[in-house]
C-alpha cells in the first residue's frame, strides 16, 4: 500500500450540453464565483474540465438546494457547504478517476442520496456509465429529475438495497468502478461494494483521515475474506474542506465469493 498526496494530474472533461426540452429553471447564481475559486483549489491541481461542465455543476447546486426544500436530500445547502464541502469532495474522486485511466466503463454508487458524488461524476466523466442506487425512492426520484433536468445521457438512477442487487444477473462483477460516500464503516462497504466489481475493479472509498487507522484494522478480515487490497492512500493534508478527508483505492484481487453480500439481518447483526 502507498500514500500519496493528492495533485491530480492530467484530469480532463467534455461534459455533454444540457437538453433542450429542460424547463425548469433554478437560481444558481450564488454558487457561480465559489465553482470559480473551486478551480484553484489545490486538491484539485491539474483537473481541467471545461466550461460546459462547470456551467452543469453550477446548475446541479441550484437544482439540489431547490429539491432539497422539499425532500431531506443533505443538511446544509448553502453555497459555501455545498461548493466548498460536497461538490469539492466529489470532484476528488473525479480526479482520481482521471488519474487511475478509468474515465470510461461503468461506475456504480451505493447510497446515491443527493447526488454527491455520483451526480457530480456523471457531470465531469461523461464517457463513464455511472449507476446511482439509493434504497429511498423519493431520492431516486431526485436523482432522475435532476439528471433529466441537466441533460445528462449517461447515468441512470435505481431504487434497490445494495445487498440485494449484487446478487441480479446483469449487475454483479459488472462495473469497473464502485463509490460510496457516507454509507457505513470500510467493513460495511466492502462487503456491500467489492461483489458489484469486475476482478481487478476498483473500490474509490472517501473516509476520514482521524478514523482511518482504526477502520482500517477492523476491515482487515474482510478484505481478506473479499480478496481485496488498498492499493493507494490519497491524502489531502493542509488542504482547506478536505483536510481530514482520505480516498482509498480498493483493488479486487479476485471473485467475490457467492455468499457475499449476506442478507442485512446478517451483516446488521454482525456490526
Amino acid at each position: 500500500m502507498t500514500a500519496e498526496k493528492q495533485t491530480g494530474k492530467d484530469a480532463q472533461c467534455d461534459s455533454k450540453a444540457p437538453s433542450e426540452t429542460a424547463e425548469r429553471s433554478t437560481d444558481s447564481s450564488d454558487f457561480g464565483p465559489l465553482l470559480k475559486l473551486l478551480r484553484l483549489h489545490p486538491a484539485l491541481d491539474g483537473l481541467e474540465l471545461d466550461e460546459q461542465c462547470w456551467h452543469l455543476l453550477d446548475r446541479f447546486c441550484g437544482i439540489l438546494r431547490a429539491y432539497n426544500e422539499k425532500v431531506n436530500l443533505v443538511a446544509n445547502t448553502t453555497p459555501e457547504v455545498l461548493v466548498n464541502r460536497h461538490i469539492l469532495d466529489g470532484l476528488t474522486v473525479v480526479s482520481n478517476i482521471y488519474k487511475s485511466k478509468m474515465t470510461t466503463g461503468k461506475l456504480i454508487d451505493i447510497g446515491s442520496g443527493g447526488g454527491l458524488p455520483a451526480m457530480v461524476i456523471a457531470i465531469a466523466c461523461p464517457n463513464l456509465a455511472v449507476t446511482m442506487v439509493d434504497s429511498v425512492g423519493k431520492k431516486v426520484k431526485f436523482l432522475s429529475d435532476a439528471s433529466q433536468e441537466l441533460g445528462l445521457v449517461n447515468n441512470r438512477a435505481l431504487t434497490a438495497r445494495a445487498e440485494e442487487l449484487a446478487r441480479e444477473k446483469g449487475e454483479r462483477a459488472s462495473y469497473d468502478l464502485v463509490t460510496a460516500r457516507a454509507v457505513g464503516t470500510l467493513t460495511l462497504t466492502i462487503e456491500l461494494c467489492l461483489p458489484f466489481l469486475k476482478r481487478n475493479g476498483l473500490y474509490m472509498a472517501q473516509k476520514t483521515g482521524s478514523r482511518l487507522e482504526q477502520e482500517l484494522k477492523d476491515a482487515k478480515a474482510m478484505m481478506r475474506e473479499l480478496e481485496c487490497r488498498v492499493e493507494q492512500t490519497k491524502v489531502f493534508t493542509d488542504m482547506p474542506g478536505v483536510e481530514d478527508s482520505v480516498i482509498l483505492l480498493i483493488r479486487k484481487i479476485d471473485d467475490t465469493p457467492h455468499y457475499y453480500p449476506r442478507p442485512w439481518a446478517k451483516i446488521k447483526a454482525s456490526k
